[in-house]
């Protein structure tokens, strides 16, 4: 794919055609992998090149953005408020044709005091965010921006589109969520009787929620789901339709061409990477790169540190470590492993006997290279939330439930667990955990254990005031005393690398086999 940025405009002034360009999960403005994959000045320069060759350009945002990054955590997200405003080209203009919707990371800030927060990023954006499902408090989020639908007129034809974002996340100032039934059974039809030539649903929840959501009667059916969530880019099929999500951090993108006129015909919708083979849009990217600099060079001051430390070498690796999220969140790696092990050793004078951590929470989305250096904002980006770990007793025959939560949905969701202290085989294609063994016995579990075992796992896992990521087979009041509770993964890590001037050099040792890629049968 060329540069777009410079496009020759090509348009062959068909109003029935309709583009869309969707993305979805995107933490970082300048992308990932030094900013040489993904990043918004890509979906820019994608966006230029599209408008160059059609009438009617879609921009779609399925949510993610707002949290959790390092800049977001210095400046509660407005240097991304800032991009995506600039990715029409054009500042303190609206951007009639960019449409967004919330997704859980959206409400990290969650507490009514954060309303305010909530209400000046929303009115500082130059495009509509929509909350089909969503009821706000009366003393909740209320701004211009915010929309129940969009139904918008290209040339002589009307596009419908309400969003759902999923209820994992539910801050104080929302009442309620509305399912994805409720709001398609209500949605679908009214679009459609307002003239809509064709529905689109923008959507936040899990490819099984949309799946089912694509399952209705036809009449409660949109006609295309464009999604987020998952960090990873998929294409499934239901009743004809397709649901569609690209990769995290605009690492690619869904493009999509409708026919409104012929909105049955079958759909060629592409996934396309963003990373060498487009050039970042110049205007875009100095904007990132300034903000970016402005961002660090504030952080440094405040802490009263030389001006460049978040570039800081900390350690470095002699061998590539493994962080991207499509790997990460779905099988055994050597960075993985190696905060695993921390974990479990750090709480080795309690009798730990397993250590389990979230995949989610480990959030860097790039890969290190074998010799690279680590610095000091990798550490910010790989723990944007406390760890705080803790110790908890559970029967033996948990461990079943637990593992299997973390297999269930393997698309790169976050739920997924890095360990230590066990092994055993994962088969997604049943979705099973199986052969699951305490490194201490040579025997796998069996239904007839009993006995107790002692697991550190983060704090986020057991609260009553998350989702626990699912792991509602856990909780706070199985928690044991021990010294090293409220231990944090990022410290654990940092004093590691403290002990290895020459280098780390993790190794992934098999203790999840993957019936997919590994000869289980010879590693167990």
């Amino acid at each position: 794919m060329v540069a777009c940025q410079h496009a020759t405009k090509n348009i062959d002034n068909d109003d029935s055609k309709l583009t869309i360009l969707a993305v979805n999960d995107v933490y970082r403005i300048a992308g990932i992998n030094q900013g040489d994959t993904g990043g918004l000045a890509r979906v820019r320069a994608l966006r230029t090149r599209l408008e160059a060759n059609a009438e009617h350009v879609l921009l779609l945002h399925a949510g993610d953005f707002l949290h959790p990054s390092f800049n977001s955590k210095q400046d509660n997200g407005q240097a991304m408020i800032r991009t995506m405003n600039h990715l029409d080209g054009q500042a303190q203009v609206f951007d009639d044709d960019m449409l967004v919707t919330f997704g859980n990371h959206e409400f990290d800030k969650g507490r009514l005091k954060h309303v305010a927060i909530m209400n000046d990023l929303l009115n500082q954006s130059e495009f509509t965010w929509l909350d089909s499902n969503i009821e706000w408090r009366a003393d909740g989020i209320q701004s211009e921006r915010l929309k129940p639908y969009a139904l918008k007129q290209f040339g002589a034809y009307k596009v419908g589109i309400f969003s759902v974002t999923t209820d994992m996340a539910h801050p104080e100032y929302i009442s309620r969520f509305d399912d994805f039934t409720q709001t398609a059974e209500h949605y679908v039809p009214m679009l459609r009787q307002a003239g809509a030539d064709f529905v689109i649903a923008l959507t936040h929840q899990t490819m099984a929620d949309d799946q089912a959501m694509m399952a209705l009667p036809k009449i409660h059916r949109p006609d295309i789901i464009l999604g987020g969530h998952e960090h990873y880019a998929q294409a499934k099929i239901v009743n004809g339709q397709w649901i569609l999500k690209a990769d995290a951090d605009a690492a690619s993108a869904v493009v999509v061409e409708i026919d409104l006129a012929n909105p049955e015909m079958p759909l060629l919708p592409q996934v396309i990477p963003l990373a060498d083979n487009i050039n970042p849009d110049p205007d875009t990217l100095s904007l990132i790169k300034q903000l970016n600099a402005d961002i660090e060079q504030h952080y440094c001051a405040t802490r009263q540190l030389e001006a460049r430390c978040l570039q800081q070498v900390v350690g470095k690796t002699r061998t590539e470590l493994l962080a991207e999220e499509t790997t990460i969140r779905r099988f055994e790696t050597n960075l993985g492993n190696l905060l695993a092990d921390l974990s479990l050793q750090a709480f080795h004078a309690c009798g730990a006997d397993v250590a389990l951590l979230n995949s989610g929470s480990i959030r860097l989305n790039q890969n290190i290279p074998s010799g690279g250096a680590i610095i000091a904002k990798h550490l910010h980006e790989m723990f944007p939330y406390p760890s705080n770990l803790q110790l908890i007793e559970i029967p033996k025959q948990r461990l079943h439930d637990i593992l299997q939560h973390s297999v269930s949905n393997w698309t790169a969701n976050g739920h997924w667990l890095q360990v230590a202290g066990l092994s055993f085989i994962h088969n997604p294609g049943t979705e099973t955990a199986h052969h699951i063994h305490l490194n201490k016995n040579e025997a796998p579990l069996s239904d007839s254990d009993s006995g107790t075992i002692r697991v550190v796992m983060p704090h986020y896992l057991l609260s009553a005031d998350t989702d626990q990521d699912g792991y509602t087979m856990v909780n706070e009041s199985m928690i044991k005393e021990c010294g090293a509770n409220g231990s944090e993964l990022k410290d654990l890590f940092i004093e590691y690398l403290k002990t290895k001037p020459n280098g780390i050099a993790p190794q992934r040792d098999y203790r999840i086999c993957n019936t997919t890629r590994d000869n289980c049968l010879n590693e167990h």
